[in-house]
């Protein structure tokens, strides 16, 4: 019995044995699985176009929200397609304030900060908010030149107004001109309305900068 049970232990393990062979793939002579991968690196500065599906508000949303987005336009870089359309490029909400009176608005900044590969990789980025291509139902938000969400104020035009009619309101009161001026500027501060709320809706498309390279592997293509 001992024999008939040693025997047949070993025809499972060259059985186990061959099926295992049978699955690998098979590779040229000398070559090993990790010689088929390309090392690629995209560069600081590159510029991405992105959909976003998160929305985000000066309004209501807290640092360390997460933002999703996807690429809209696939990236190359010498000529091959690295980063195709449609992956998925996240990132979260970093400091945030609210709109408040005197006509300040709200403003917050969106950090990227991972890209998903189309094998389901995620590799850390740095990337930072550059500009608003279309805006799904807010037309109140700019980008400043740090990259920050801002909610716009007044116009310079009603701006103006305001401050010139609290400037001959200070006046009318019978005091001198540096009086007139200090009283028509705390007028002008009340009469501003509230700054608007910093915002974008999820389907806005934006853009991101890369402030740092990125590098990850790929898939050889066959020579």
């Amino acid at each position: 019995m001992r024999a008939l049970e040693l025997k047949q232990r070993v025809l499972a393990s060259a059985l186990a044995g061959a099926l295992t062979a049978g699955l690998a793939p098979c590779l040229p002579a000398g070559q090993s699985a990790s010689d088929n991968v390309e090392e690629w690196t995209v560069p600081e500065g590159t510029e991405f176009k992105l959909q976003l599906h998160t929305t985000v508000s000066s309004k209501t949303s807290k640092a360390g929200d997460r933002v999703l987005t996807t690429l809209i336009d696939p990236v190359a870089v010498e000529d091959r397609e690295v980063l195709p359309k449609g992956v998925r490029i996240d990132g979260h909400v970093g400091e945030v304030r609210e709109a408040g009176h005197k006509g300040r608005g709200g403003y917050l900044y969106v950090v990227f900060d991972t890209v998903e590969l189309p094998n389901g990789e995620k590799v850390a980025i740095v990337g930072s908010l550059t500009e608003i291509f279309s805006s799904e139902g807010s037309a109140d938000s700019t980008v400043g030149l740090e990259g920050e969400l801002k909610g716009r104020g007044p116009s310079r035009k009603k701006q103006v107004a305001i401050v010139g009619a609290a400037g001959v309101a200070g006046a009318a009161g019978g005091v001198g001109p540096a009086a007139a001026a200090l009283v028509g500027g705390a007028i002008a501060a009340y009469l501003l309305p509230r700054g608007k709320q910093a915002s974008l809706a999820a389907g806005s498309l934006v853009g991101m900068r890369l402030d740092r390279d990125v590098s990850f592997s790929l898939p050889g293509t066959a020579n």
